[in-house]
């Protein structure tokens, strides 16, 4: 099950108005995600990505500072191999870099485009993004990666699904809520003013945020509240 545009419309134009977006760019991107993805089985994914996520227990990692020790964490308690992990963008590396599986990866194509490619390879179910400000990098990395979903903040289209959520982490809550998982746990997800240095592929080290990625994050924690207080989503969060 998605979400219904008039259920998130009010919200998206919420967030065009504290950023500035273009709403017509975001459209256009998610007509050209879908003329990509225009030969894909999407129902086939579907499926899977609800087997995955139905009665389990799942990580979403966001690429926060904290993000490797919540992992050495979770992967030394005794559920850690009862666990489904779902990446945000970037937070697919830190999984890599400690030879962990993972299952699911939300994206819009912002992390490191080789982690992305490889975990995609080896049978991670991939959720590729389409905004405004990244169609060159859908238009050329969309077709590479073969069989994947794709997902949007505007009115869906063919093989494009609005799911609800804006920064990767926060939709990668929304889409698990859509699946009913059995529990929810959020690693990695710091909405302070430093950000994880697999956020960006540029960086060595954590980083300050710039006061748009500020907001950003302020907007996901809203957001990923919101489903809280909705009843769509229970979670723990690890600090």
């Amino acid at each position: 099950m998605k979400l219904k545009w008039e259920d998130w419309e009010e919200t998206y134009l919420d967030i065009v108005g504290r950023l500035g977006l273009d709403t017509d760019a975001d459209r256009a991107a998610t007509s050209l995600l879908s003329t990509l993805l225009r030969d894909t089985d999407s129902e086939v994914l579907l499926t899977e990505l609800e087997e995955r996520i139905r009665n389990r227990t799942i990580v979403v990692c966001g690429a926060g500072p904290s993000l490797e020790r919540h992992l050495a964490e979770l992967l030394s308690s005794e559920e850690s191999d009862n666990l489904v992990f779902v990446a945000a963008d970037g937070a697919v590396s830190a999984l890599l870099n400690i030879n962990n599986d993972c299952d699911i990866l939300v994206t819009d194509l912002d992390g490191k485009l080789s982690d992305i490619r490889q975990a995609n390879k080896t049978g991670t179910l991939t959720i590729v993004h389409a905004h405004g400000d990244n169609t060159n990098v859908v238009q050329r990395v969309v077709p590479e990666l073969g069989e994947v979903l794709g997902s949007t903040q505007v009115e869906p289209a063919p093989n494009v699904f609005l799911w609800g959520g804006f920064t990767d982490g926060d939709r990668a809550c929304h889409i698990v809520s859509h699946y009913s998982p059995k529990r929810v746990i959020l690693a990695g997800m710091d909405f302070g003013s430093k950000v994880g240095l697999w956020s960006k592929p540029d960086h060595s080290s954590h980083f300050r945020a710039s006061n748009r990625k500020q907001i950003k994050l302020q907007i996901a924690d809203e957001l990923i509240s919101s489903l809280k207080e909705t009843g769509k989503l229970e979670y723990t969060i690890l600090r």
